[in-house]
């Protein structure tokens, strides 16, 4: 059958692989669709009216889904043709220009995060430092090249980035006047821990409209233990006082905590972001595949999480919705995204701009996937002097594609989840190795976002039925 039956909360849903959709269901229409998976229309509704012989009104609604094309044969999205793979493949490296990079800034931090990636995964190559001029120009003058009359992106990435302030400020200014020249736009994206922000970094962002998110990761004394300095002090004076410079010429701005084992009070991290006044805010967890650590996410944590998240910050954000407010927290908003959507979403072959679109350049002018990958002798894939090496770039997609098949092919989630992150499932030695707790996550992620959907429905209806009554 095309569709997928899961229970959340107690709740009863069906969702349909071909639609996209997710429906909530009752216990009786639930029993009949498991029916349906196993038998023959006729021997599931025998079976059904024998235990529940009152129950015509739910066969009847079924058969109104038969007319409705419900249980006519449906794909994951997973598209399983490798010839169309590698046509797409092609058009990717040979047709489609290039219209965003990522460059490195700096691979140093003044920051020490306990957590941080970059003191492991770096280590692996000679730490290059702060990004020459020349380096971003040859970069910036590669991306204009082939961007084809296309808009630009540019992401200035770390360590932490503003380390090469000035790097920054030249690489705004000429990649403007590159676009200028060429009747384009370009835009400009960056992540900082802001303990370095000044008047004139703050006015440059809101000038230039950056895409903008700042780490903090919350109340001074989890921030301190989680990110100290290099000299073993606390750095959450300096982010703040760098936080409310921005915030003194910018509306919006997100932040991005960074949750470690333990994974701490989720609902007392969300209050406190919005009464710090960020506009939005991500919770991440830490996750290292290729150098595992004490602060890593463990099974626990992430039934923690979804426990916090089911028990604490659900009531929140539908007690933000009943006053009148938007919750500056939504880890759902993608899923309702794809559930409002007219058509069902349709997948990529490729799961993020790895390789193209998120492609970095590392502070020695190294070629990387992504920002995550920087400093992974086996991930390199060219150099800025030669350009990228698509054949390798190529062998990324093909080599995770061949990962990925077996258990992306026949999953009900594929749809909603494209695919494993390819940080996720790959090694330091250039491999990529499934692991199943990231379906794992991601599936239990659409469940409770469903739940959280039809609450938020319910919420929505009573509210317009007391309207109603008071008309």
């Amino acid at each position: 059958m095309p569709y997928h039956l899961f229970v959340y909360e107690g709740r009863p849903f069906v969702y349909h692989l071909g639609l996209g959709k997710c429906l909530s269901v009752s216990p009786e229409a639930y029993e009949l669709l498991a029916l349906r998976q196993t038998m023959s229309k006729e021997e599931a509704t025998q079976a059904f009216l024998a235990k529940r012989p009152d129950a015509e009104a739910v066969v009847r609604e079924t058969e109104t889904l038969e007319d409705c094309g419900f249980f006519e044969p449906a794909e994951t999205g997973f598209e399983t043709d490798d010839e169309q793979f590698e046509q797409a493949l092609a058009r990717r490296y040979e047709k489609d220009p290039w219209s965003h990079l990522e460059l490195s800034l700096s691979e140093r931090c003044n920051l020490a995060c306990r957590y941080c990636y970059c003191g492991t995964c770096r280590d692996e190559l000679p730490n290059n430092g702060l990004m020459p001029w020349e380096t971003a120009k040859r970069a910036i003058d590669w991306l204009f090249a082939r961007c084809r009359g296309q808009d630009v992106s540019i992401t200035f990435f770390g360590g932490e980035p503003l380390l090469n302030k000035d790097v920054l400020k030249r690489a705004v200014a000429y990649s403007q006047e590159l676009a200028s020249a060429k009747g384009v736009q370009t835009t400009f994206v960056t992540t900082t821990n802001a303990t370095l922000m000044d008047d004139e970094t703050a006015e440059l962002i809101a000038k230039n409209n950056f895409g903008l998110m700042v780490s903090l990761d919350g109340p001074q004394n989890l921030h301190d233990a989680q990110c100290p300095t290099r000299d073993g002090s606390g750095s959450w004076d300096l982010a703040v006082a760098g936080i409310r410079r921005l915030m003194k010429v910018r509306k919006r701005v997100t932040v991005r905590c960074t949750m470690a084992h333990p994974v701490p009070d989720m609902l007392k991290l969300v209050r406190f972001f919005t009464d710090f006044g960020f506009t939005r805010i991500v919770l991440g967890s830490v996750e290292n595949p290729q150098f595992p650590s004490a602060c890593d996410f463990t099974d626990e944590d992430r039934a923690s999480e979804e426990r916090q998240l089911t028990e604490k910050v659900v009531p929140w954000m539908l007690s933000e919705l009943a006053a009148g407010r938007k919750p500056v927290y939504d880890p759902f908003a993608d899923i309702e995204e794809a559930f409002k959507s007219a058509e069902p979403p349709t997948p990529s072959f490729f799961h993020c701009g790895a390789c193209r679109g998120n492609m970095t350049v590392g502070a020695d002018g190294a070629l990387f996937p992504c920002h995550r990958f920087v400093g992974l002798r086996d991930w390199t894939l060219g150099s800025v002097e030669k350009g990228p090496d698509l054949d390798r770039c190529r062998k990324f997609w093909r080599d995770y594609r061949a990962c990925v098949k077996e258990h992306c092919a026949g999953c009900w989630a594929y749809r909603l989840c494209g695919g494993p992150c390819p940080w996720r499932i790959a090694r330091a030695d250039g491999t990529f190795a499934m692991d199943p707790s990231v379906c794992e996550d991601a599936k239990r992620r659409i469940c409770q976002g469903a739940w959280y959907l039809e609450l938020k429905k319910d919420q929505e209806n009573k509210h317009q039925r007391k309207g109603e009554i008071r008309k």
